[in-house]
């Protein structure tokens, strides 16, 4: 039996890692972005905007018949929330159309895909994996939208966890910096200051994102089925650093 995997930001640096990392694990993968991916012609690609899917219903019916159409009578069993919208800005007040964007995104497009799945992944008794960020936690100057964000992202990882019982599993990854071309765009792509990053990370650099791939397989497949409502930090260290003046 084929087992099937939906990855929302399936074209960025680590939508690419995580559809690699299903498919050598045996998975068919269904792959929602904005852009096509280059680096990936092995997975059914669906091209959409999830801000605009949040509150257009006719979107929702697009992208769900296309899910529908490529899975035909078999279920899914693994969902990836992994599309993220970053804005970086320190300027106030906020532009409010950036944080709806943020929120859209990084928090009610997860709640809507997993909603909207949660049949599929209830018979396969399967497992949804929601990329969140090290900034659940801990944050900085700049990103007042994404923080909140990926913070609510987080708990309700946690809240859907305790509502769907044990139908499935939901469990969510916080990663710190990882060399995307998100985190490049973030610093500008300033070398010195994405060398500055690494520094501060106690193992000297940021994380790869075939290593948050490989988490995200491991934690979705059988084996540690008591792993839910759970928020994995995977950080380098940095999470436990304080930075205060040596």
């Amino acid at each position: 039996m084929n087992k099937l995997c939906v990855i929302t930001g399936a074209s960025g640096s680590l939508g690419v890692a995580l559809s690699n990392a299903y498919l050598d694990c045996g998975y068919k993968v269904f792959g929602i972005d904005l852009v096509e991916p280059t680096t990936l012609d092995n997975i059914e690609y669906y091209c959409a905007d999830l801000n605009r899917i949040v509150d257009d219903q006719k979107e929702k019916e697009y992208l769900f018949e296309a899910i529908n159409t490529w899975k035909a009578e078999a279920e899914i069993s693994v969902l990836v929330n992994n599309a993220a919208f970053q804005h970086v800005s320190t300027q106030h007040p906020i532009e409010i159309d950036k944080f709806k964007q943020s929120l859209n995104v990084n928090l009610i497009a997860p709640y809507i895909l997993t909603a909207h799945l949660s049949n599929d992944l209830e018979k396969t008794k399967g497992s949804v994996i929601n990329i969140s960020s090290i900034h659940a936690r801990l944050t900085k100057p700049g990103v007042s939208f994404y923080a909140p964000s990926k913070a609510a992202l987080s708990m309700l990882t946690k809240s859907l966890a305790i509502e769907f019982g044990g139908k499935f599993r939901i469990n969510c990854i916080e990663p710190a910096a990882i060399d995307t071309k998100m985190i490049r765009d973030g610093f500008k792509n300033d070398e010195k200051k994405i060398n500055e990053l690494k520094y501060f990370h106690p193992q000297g650099r940021i994380a790869q994102s075939e290593e948050i791939a490989s988490l995200a397989v491991k934690i979705s497949e059988p084996g540690i089925d008591f792993l839910h409502g759970t928020c994995i930090d995977i950080s380098g260290g940095i999470s436990s650093r304080l930075h205060d003046p040596e």
